[in-house]
């Protein structure tokens, strides 16, 4: 049963708070809205602020609220920058046969890099997001709903930005964000999460690499097992991940899993589920958030995740250059781990060490 009196201290109105600008990051979904209105209850000066990243624009819902609360709304065109950061990067990684995490690229260059710098121009002391992660002392950290947590997607964002970031929704369950929402009067309290991918329509992946490559990227291959034996044709790369087993179009005694897409030689390479577990990764593009030098990692011993909401897996770094590292799994095997993902460090307190993407 939600119980309001919990979040008392939480709507709590400050005076002090008074003399504080912050920008949202709206996007008129139930998460940023909530981040606004809780804002504006505690006496912070906000005001928000909207992205377009791609064709489908502003969701009206973002003016609407910000109406609702009688702040200010700017609407800022990143098109432009997104289209160069996020979506080619994501469309080079497919067809390199890598799988791409356009989240944690946005999340450097767009959300928490472009928008913050346009929310200071604008006179905010910070920005605000709906994410579910926390900022302790500066240090990015976990939030404290594990099963919406985004501090993996977060964990590329330059370290000197997180001083102007802070996440109002850090400590708190979803359910009880639209609670929030709705005893504070939010128009979008019931309103459904938002799709994966925000410039991919659910379900039409394959239609736009395929759209975006004038159709190069759906280049048939072989189908192969670790002995080289062809067991069928692919259609392309990208249009498979590692771990997959069905939808293949191939028949086996046994369940086969993609274990491998080969760039080099155009193939996917079949093994066991066994196969699919490794001892350890290697990972490139590492950015570091807790440590100042890379060499700092030589050694230490943290936990990883190797996709969102993965477990945390106990590890051990070793330093390969001044930009790649191994993660060696300490207690057991990481299943599917995936090129092009990214691999997040954590310390025994959960707050982020550093990033990188799997080689």
């Amino acid at each position: 049963m939600f119980d309001i009196k919990k979040f008392e201290k939480l709507l709590e109105y400050k005076k002090e708070n008074e003399n504080t600008t912050i920008a949202v990051a709206m996007s008129g979904g139930v998460d940023s809205s909530v981040t606004a209105y809780i804002l504006k209850k505690q006496g912070y000066k906000v005001f928000g602020v909207t992205m377009i990243t791609c064709e489908a624009g502003v969701d009206a819902d973002a003016k609407q609220v910000c109406d609702d609360l009688g702040i200010d709304h700017y609407v800022l065109d990143l098109t432009k920058s997104f289209d160069e950061k996020v979506v080619n990067y994501f469309v080079e990684e497919y067809k390199h046969g890598r799988t791409p995490n356009p989240c944690m690229v946005c999340n450097r260059h767009i959300k928490m890099g472009a928008l913050i710098d346009f929310a200071l121009e604008k006179g905010a002391d910070f920005i605000a997001t709906g994410h579910y992660s926390n900022i302790e002392n500066g240090v990015l950290k976990v939030g404290n709903d594990l099963s919406k947590d985004q501090a993996y997607f977060l964990s590329q964002v330059n370290k000197e930005k997180l001083k102007y970031i802070v996440f109002p929704l850090g400590k708190i369950e979803k359910t009880d964000v639209r609670e929030i929402g709705k005893y504070l009067g939010v128009r979008v309290y019931a309103k459904k999460d938002s799709q994966e991918i925000c410039f991919v329509e659910d379900g039409k992946l394959k239609e736009f690499l395929i759209e975006k490559t004038d159709g190069k990227i759906a280049k048939e291959g072989n189908i192969v097992d670790t002995n080289g034996k062809v067991l069928g044709k692919h259609m392309g790369l990208a249009f498979y991940t590692i771990g997959q087993r069905k939808g293949l179009g191939i028949s086996s005694e046994k369940p086969i899993y993609v274990l491998k897409l080969d760039e080099e030689t155009n193939s996917i390479i079949m093994g066991s589920n066994e196969e699919l577990f490794k001892e350890y990764l290697t990972a490139e593009k590492i950015n570091l958030l807790k440590v100042s030098k890379i060499e700092e990692l030589e050694g230490m011993e943290c936990f990883a995740k190797t996709r969102s909401r993965d477990k945390f897996h106990p590890c051990r770094i070793s330093v390969i250059s001044d930009d790649e590292i191994k993660v060696l799994f300490t207690q057991d095997k990481v299943r599917a781990v995936t090129p092009g993902q990214g691999v997040v460090l954590y310390d025994e307190n959960y707050e982020v060490i550093g990033s990188g993407f799997i080689k």
